[in-house]
């Protein structure tokens, strides 16, 4: 299947959306990943040539914690350079990318490419991932965000902004990852999420920017702002944090679009353009349970790991969100278990599966003939789950780390952010999660 782009016009707001975009090739050939993107915050000043600007709110305040759980990329994202190489060389690991901080984050700002196939994407939000060292100081702030979409990018020269804009209330959420270089409160990473954006980007190469505004309060700490370097681990789109293609545009260090030999953590989140018909694909998948928190499955690569129990009876709930609203599909299956019903709203697919009795297996979910409202269909929609109960941090293996994570978290009501540990589904992280993962230490998925 060809993928869905957009084409740049105008910036309108910024809210949160979560969406992360991946095709079903591991059980289809007709269908592949859809979609690039690239980060590029470049703004020498606060300046929002072309931007809007959401709703003022408290500043996120942010502490040494983070979630045991490693985060995923938005949902609906269309682009996404890659996971963080965990370390603690400048240049290798990180680069400046903030205003506002001391240090490397008075006024620096990184943007790296990303490739929007035809016929365009329709841009909702951008995001980076960002280290913030705190050097001793138990708490900082981000105040705010700005970020930038550009064409042209090259050796000493800013090329053409595309859009822009900036908002008192980005989104502010621990990845999970974390080096710990020197201090318990350093280089622990961030995603800043803008959403709630409204840009249509036509087929072509763009740089992206998102950089963190702090707040430097002469509290006699240092805080600085970093953003994490990437080889392309976990990546969604094209290119693939692996050209070497990113520039600094930093005021503070005299680099006036300088080329940065590496490739830096950051992507866009988006869906078809308006006015198009376009090919109907499926963009996300999410193995469910409480109706409310879902782990987002890759459809490409190695199968993602569902570690919550299906009791009582095996039901475990998958939701296909396609490009376009779904009116029809012909037959749904499972290579496990049996399909107890269907629904469909909007461009979404959701499965129910009963019976489902193959723990430490994967398991493949079908759909067959979906059809839109504008005519198109696919033939064979699916996704592998892997299903490993008590596999807390999704490694495929359950052992110690597992239930680290567990007892760390024990009686926290379940959240999007430690939904992994709540093993058996009962809305609280408890000593009969903990229970649950001791039993299945040292089973494993298969390679």
């Amino acid at each position: 299947m060809k993928h869905c782009n957009l084409s740049l016009l105008e910036t309108a707001g910024e809210t949160m959306v979560k969406a992360t975009s991946w095709i079903c090739n591991r059980c289809t050939p007709s269908l592949s990943l859809r979609g690039f993107l690239f980060v590029t915050v470049a703004l020498g000043l606060l300046a929002y040539p072309m931007g809007t600007t959401a709703g003022a709110s408290e500043p996120k305040t942010m502490k040494g914690d983070t979630q045991e759980q490693p985060l995923s990329p938005p949902i609906g994202t269309l682009w996404y350079n890659g996971d963080w190489i965990v370390g603690c060389d400048w240049g290798i690991n990180f680069y400046g990318n903030g205003l506002g901080f001391h240090i490397n984050g008075v006024n620096t700002h990184v943007y790296d490419d990303f490739v929007v196939p035809s016929p365009g994407w329709h841009i909702t939000g951008v995001f980076c991932n960002n280290l913030f060292y705190t050097w001793g100081s138990p708490e900082f702030q981000v105040l705010a965000a700005i970020w930038e979409i550009r064409q042209g990018v090259s050796n000493g020269n800013g090329g053409t902004l595309v859009a822009s804009g900036h908002t008192y209330s980005p989104t502010v959420t621990a990845t999970g990852r974390d080096a710990f270089c020197s201090d318990p409160f350093d280089d622990v990473e961030y995603q800043v999420l803008v959403s709630n954006l409204d840009i249509n980007l036509s087929p072509g190469t763009y740089w992206l920017n998102v950089t963190p505004i702090g707040t430097d309060n002469n509290d006699g700490y240092f805080s600085d702002a970093l953003i994490s370097a990437t080889a392309g681990a976990e990546c969604v789109g094209s290119p693939c944090g692996n050209n070497f293609n990113a520039f600094s545009n930093s005021p503070e260090y005299n680099e006036v679009w300088k080329p940065i030999n590496g490739d830096f953590s950051m992507g866009v989140i988006g869906g078809c353009p308006g006015g198009f018909n376009c090919l109907l694909e499926i963009i996300s998948v999410a193995s469910s349970k409480l109706s409310i928190w879902p782990i987002l499955l890759p459809l490409t690569g190695e199968s993602g790991v569902e570690d919550r129990s299906g009791k009582p009876g095996g039901n475990f709930t998958v939701e296909m969100t396609f490009t376009n609203n779904i009116v029809s599909f012909a037959r749904a299956s499972s290579s496990c278990g049996r399909v107890a019903s269907t629904s469909i709203n909007g461009s979404a697919l959701t499965i129910n599966l009963t019976g489902v009795s193959c723990n430490a297996s994967n398991i493949t979910v079908t759909a067959n003939d979906v059809k839109d409202d504008a005519g198109n269909n696919v033939a064979t929609a699916c996704v592998t789950m892997g299903l490993l109960l008590g596999d807390v941090d999704g490694n495929r293996v359950v052992d110690s780390n597992d239930l680290a994570i567990v007892r760390s978290q024990l009686g926290q009501p379940t959240n999007d952010t430690n939904l992994r540990s709540d093993v058996n589904n009962d809305g609280t992280i408890s000593n009969l999660d903990l229970q649950i993962v001791t039993r299945q230490i040292g089973t494993s998925l298969p390679p």
